[in-house]
C-alpha cells in the first residue's frame, strides 16, 4: 500500500510539473512550434494516443513486475535439464 501511495504521489507530482513546463510551449504562437497543431487530424491523434497508452502500459508492467517476487518452489526441482539422472553403473 505504501509503494502504491508513493508511486501515485510521485506520478501526480511529475504530471503537474510536466504540464507546468509544457504549458508555456503550447501557449506560444503557432510559428514558434516545429509543426502546426491545427493540421493534425483525428487519425494522427488516435495513433499518437495509442502509442502513448502503449508506452504507459509497458512502463507500468515493468514497474509492477519488478516488485513482484517469484513463487517459492514447493518441492525438489524435477526438471531433467537442471538435475540430470545419474549415469548407470556397468
Amino acid at each position: 500500500m505504501t509503494f502504491t501511495r508513493n508511486f501515485l504521489r510521485s506520478l501526480v507530482a511529475g504530471v503537474t510539473l510536466n504540464l507546468a513546463l509544457v504549458a508555456q510551449a503550447l501557449a506560444a504562437p503557432s510559428f514558434a512550434l516545429p509543426f502546426d497543431l491545427t493540421k493534425i487530424g483525428a487519425r494522427d491523434l488516435l495513433l499518437y494516443g495509442s502509442i502513448a497508452l502503449l508506452v504507459i502500459a509497458l512502463i507500468a508492467k515493468v514497474v509492477r513486475d519488478r516488485h513482484m517476487s517469484e513463487p517459492v518452489p514447493q518441492g525438489p526441482d524435477l526438471r531433467w535439464w537442471k538435475n540430470p539422472p545419474p549415469n548407470p553403473q556397468p
